[in-house]
């Protein structure tokens, strides 16, 4: 008998390897347990702008010692100043990933990665991103092996359900109701944009464009607020806002996730973004997010949302702005209920002892979760296609092997959106006294362009992350990279109104017609026109 083809043989024995693994990983799975029940559990529930966090960080300050874990690091910096205000000196410590203040205080404001399994009293902010799919693992992670005396759990009420599974009879409900009225303003035009106004568009070209035409139309003083400001832009922005220097501010969803403005109305330019994908409608709970932002008890006592009209390239559809009012003032469902959280493997869970076998076993790990997971049903794997592509893209680039597993599981998970510098960080990983690229360019500071700045603090903000990670490799210091942050924040403010002032709408090139600022053609020749998508199961970030 001819023997067998050697391709054939190999990829049976692969196979065969493969089993074995997803097999060992079967026998070792276990989910994260609490080590002791709470005492008492409270879940927050309600909609946008309703007391919800203002009660539980009351809970916390009144005890003295515990986390409050929110999922933005301008969140956690928000609690820390929040609580901060209430309690002695040296209390209150923030911890994200580019910043540690205080890290040995009794209670630690933080972002939701980086809580701790265990302590008096956990705030845990924002809880129905517990299915998010790309960080829906930290929030699971707590849920499931969290051991605090006290835990008080804040979001929107789409999420009780999870939570009732997670904590039983356990589980006490508080409802809470909009503290400020909301309604529904109708169209507005650029000429009527008033002081007090937050303007809504899905990008940072459309945001940019709306705060000329908004000056220049309105003749109110206008600023922006958008996801590739840093931090420190950010801040100053709204701190312009709150001192009434700035009366309008252009923004993108970035205010739908906790930031509080007194905003007394919110003024839709679009209804739709790109999600990654493709451009579609935005689903009513993330407009949910966004109106509710009108009106803020304490701040301003009266919200209003309208849409936008006579912007080129730019729409909102009424009816579905109408409805996300409804659905921010608690009228209405924002979204289908969360059944399920998301958890996904450490380190010990995988069981690797060779950054080959590491590789491996995150795929088997995928693999085998389902069955694992088959006796308890509310909670699911959390999908590891980004991990599973950074190591892939590492052992591309012959910096995977070589390295120990520990390093390389850090590498794959890092909070860093630039995988560029997890590359580079590898590089320097393999090559001990090889320091990383510098954190901005090279140019004198003051001759950068405001995409620049925007590059030179993201990357100091990604290095400062690697820099606590691995503190044994050569570059700058975490209060280096810290500094350039806050350097490029102080560029991007020095050359926001110009690139206010220069900021162009659209113009299709096909037919001529006005189209979106951040592409060069419109929908109908792109033949793209959004179309709404089909409901969907498993949302992310309800409120």
């Amino acid at each position: 008998m001819p023997s067998a083809d050697p391709p054939k043989v190999h990829r049976a024995a692969l196979h065969a390897e493969r089993a074995e693994v997803a097999q060992a990983l079967l026998a070792a799975f276990h989910l994260p347990t609490r080590a002791a029940e709470p005492e008492t559990v409270v879940a927050h529930l309600g909609p946008t702008n309703s007391g919800k966090s203002h009660d539980a960080l009351a809970f916390l300050a009144a005890h003295g010692a515990g986390t409050y874990a929110a999922p933005l690091r301008l969140l956690a910096r928000e609690g820390w100043e929040k609580l901060r205000r209430r309690l002695p000196d040296g209390q209150v410590g923030l911890l994200t990933g580019e910043e540690r203040i205080n890290p040995g205080a009794p209670i630690i404001c933080c972002t939701t990665e980086l809580a701790p399994l265990h302590g008096e009293v956990l705030v845990l902010d924002e809880v129905h991103w517990v299915d998010d799919p790309d960080r829906g693992w930290a929030w699971g992670r707590l849920l499931a092996g969290a051991a605090y005396r006290h835990i008080r759990l804040v979001g929107a009420t789409n999420a009780e359900p999870v939570l009732r599974a997670a904590y039983g009879e356990r589980l006490e409900v508080q409802r809470h109701a909009r503290l400020v009225e909301l309604h529904w303003g109708g169209t507005l035009d650029l000429d009527t944009v008033p002081a007090g106004s937050l303007v809504v568009a899905f990008s940072r070209k459309a945001v940019l464009a709306l705060a000329r035409d908004v000056a220049a139309r309105s003749g109110v003083r206008t600023g922006v607020l958008y996801g590739a400001l840093p931090p420190g832009a950010r801040l100053a922005q709204i701190d312009r806002f709150l001192s009434g220097e700035l009366e309008v501010l252009c923004v993108t969803d970035v205010i739908g996730h906790g930031i509080n403005l007194p905003a007394h109305r919110v003024i839709m330019a679009e209804s739709s973004k790109y999600d990654g994908q493709r451009r579609r409608p935005l689903h009513l709970w993330e407009l949910a997010q966004v109106v509710g932002r009108a009106g803020r008890f304490g701040l301003s006592e009266r919200g209003e949302v309208c849409v936008l009209r006579g912007v080129p390239g730019l729409e909102a559809n009424a009816s579905l702005v109408r409805q996300a009012v409804e659905a921010a003032g608690g009228s209405r469902a924002a979204g289908p209920a969360i059944a399920h959280a998301l958890i996904r493997p450490s380190l010990d869970d995988l069981g690797a002892e060779t950054a080959g076998e590491l590789v491996d076993r995150v795929a088997a790990w995928q693999a085998v979760s389902r069955d694992a997971l088959a006796g308890h049903p509310w909670l699911r794997a959390a999908p590891l296609e980004r991990v599973s592509a950074l190591l892939a893209d590492l052992d591309r680039h012959g910096l995977a092997r070589g390295l120990d597993p520990a390093s390389l599981w850090r590498l794959a998970t890092m909070p860093v959106d630039d995988p560029e510098v997890v590359l580079d960080l590898a590089r320097s990983l393999h090559s001990p006294g090889r320091p990383l690229r510098p954190a901005a360019p090279r140019r004198d500071p003051s001759t950068w362009s405001l995409e620049d700045a925007e590059r030179a603090a993201g990357r100091a903000r990604g290095l400062a992350a690697v820099a606590r990670s691995f503190p044994q490799l050569d570059g700058p210091a975490p209060s280096e990279l810290i500094q350039a942050e806050q350097d490029a924040a102080t560029r991007i403010l020095e050359v926001l109104p110009a690139a206010v002032t220069s900021a162009t709408h659209g113009r299709c090139t096909s037919c001529a017609k006005p189209c979106p600022p951040y592409q060069d053609r419109c929908d109908r020749c792109r033949g793209t026109r959004p179309r709404l998508p089909p409901p969907r199961r498993n949302n992310r970030r309800r409120r």
